[in-house]
């Protein structure tokens, strides 16, 4: 063991008593072990604290979610302020403020000038809309557009749609409360519960493990990366268009290592992103399997 002196930092052999550089006493083996064990333990009971901190944070954090439910149902509009019927009250012409009463009784004759030309304007508008409309309707006429050509266009299109789902970006799977991407041939879980309940990871990865939905038992929960494909954040929620239940909340994705206490989620909420939490803090599930 080296001792170092505590006046000038010189470094000496551990027979030592007295500093070879400046003479100052030097500490004895004993007392270098008991400072070094003080250090320890000190450094001990402040990590101790800090995960106690780290504990209870998380816990209030999953009681927040337990009471708030972690869920906002998809569409609803919440109004921050109470809505209070107001009774209009008819004043009577004796409690009428004197300048209201007077122009109760007078009109100027320059406010009606104005509303005259108002009343001229608006129907002169209207015959030129009405001439457009007599112009445009004999020119389509002309082109041999009617609105049985229109409608044929667009029963055209329609089957063409229909005929052609490979070019979609989505098709979904509504009978049985599911979500089939046909970009990626996955299939989502989309039913009430997938919006509705919130899981610590170890139970997420149970529920999905247990899943029987749609006739099916090989459900499981989602990677990191196959959430990402359905997260489209020019949505609100940021999710790809034809979900019907979504949580604008955080979802369980996969660990972010082997043997990580940390999990991926991903947040469908307005700006979407990815990141990592603790596994016991709640979040919401979305199961997920292959065809």
């Amino acid at each position: 063991m080296i001792k170092v002196c505590i006046n000038c930092n010189a470094q000496n052999l551990e027979e030592a008593i007295f500093c070879k550089k400046c003479g100052t006493k030097l500490p004895t083996i004993k007392e270098v072990e008991n400072a070094l064990r003080e250090d320890q333990e000190e450094a001990d009971k402040k990590w101790k604290e800090e995960v106690e901190k780290t504990k209870q944070q998380n816990e209030a954090l999953n009681e927040e979610r337990r009471n708030e439910g972690s869920v906002i149902p998809y569409g609803s509009k919440k109004s921050s302020l109470p809505q209070k019927a107001i009774k209009a009250k008819t004043l009577s012409k004796a409690q009428m403020p004197p300048q209201q009463a007077t122009t109760r009784r007078s009109r100027p004759k320059e406010k009606e000038e104005k509303d005259y030309s108002k009343i001229i304007i608006i129907m002169l508008s209207l015959v030129v809309i009405g001439a457009s409309g007599f112009f445009g309707y004999k020119y389509l006429t002309d082109q041999g557009i009617t609105m049985d050509t229109i409608s044929a266009k667009i029963k055209e299109q329609s089957d063409k749609f229909n005929k052609e789902p490979e070019d979609n970006a989505v098709n979904i799977g509504r009978e049985s409360g599911t979500f089939v991407d046909a970009q990626t041939g996955l299939i989502w879980q989309d039913n009430e519960e997938a919006q509705t309940i919130i899981r610590d990871w170890d139970e997420a990865e149970s529920y999905c493990n247990n899943l029987s939905l749609a006739n099916k038992n090989d459900w499981r929960l989602p990677l990191k990366t196959e959430l990402e494909s359905i997260s489209d954040t020019g949505n609100i929620p940021a999710i790809k268009n034809g979900f019907m239940y979504v949580s604008p909340t955080h979802y369980w994705g996969s660990p972010i290592k082997i043997g990580s206490t940390f999990a991926w989620h991903i947040y469908f909420g307005d700006g979407g992103g990815s990141y990592y939490e603790t596994m016991d803090n709640l979040n919401s599930v979305r199961c997920v399997r292959e065809d």
